[in-house]
């Protein structure tokens, strides 16, 4: 076997597991993101204006989800408002706040994920090539 063989050998293998792999951790890894707030608001404030000098969120209203049980569950709403260098703000409904910032919590995720597999694959195509023994070949007199 040649060096450059056990180095594809080593890399698809951590491909095959890495990528497969990814499929889980993309979806954990976006919720695990999302469910740290600070984390999620700044991340979110630098997707929605990311020239703005200052950002400020307002929660409001806790209305009942259900009208006819009004002992069930209450709901939140936030507003982001970007503040500019000019002065001038602009304020983002709480459906844009949410989508957009776990669109940006799951891109994240999946930059991180895909990063961390092509370390392993370079390291794995550098093991690989490394573990290959080249044959020699015998010379009889």
């Amino acid at each position: 076997m040649k060096r450059w063989q056990g180095s594809c050998i080593g890399a698809f293998l951590v491909l095959l597991i890495g990528g497969g792999s990814l499929i889980f951790f993309v979806p954990f890894g976006g919720a695990m993101i999302a469910g740290i707030p600070p984390v999620f608001d700044k991340l979110t404030a630098r997707v929605l204006c990311p020239n703005a000098t200052e950002y400020s969120y307002n929660d409001y209203g806790s209305p009942p989800i259900d009208s006819t049980n009004p002992s069930g569950g209450t709901g939140h709403f936030t507003e982001l408002t970007c503040t500019y260098k000019d002065g001038s703000q602009k304020t983002f409904p709480n459906e844009e706040v949410a989508l957009k910032g776990l669109a940006a919590s799951f891109t994240v995720a999946g930059i991180c994920g895909g990063l961390a597999v092509l370390f392993f694959m370079v390291l794995a195509a550098i093991i690989g090539a490394r573990l290959v023994t080249l044959k020699t070949p015998t010379v009889t007199s």
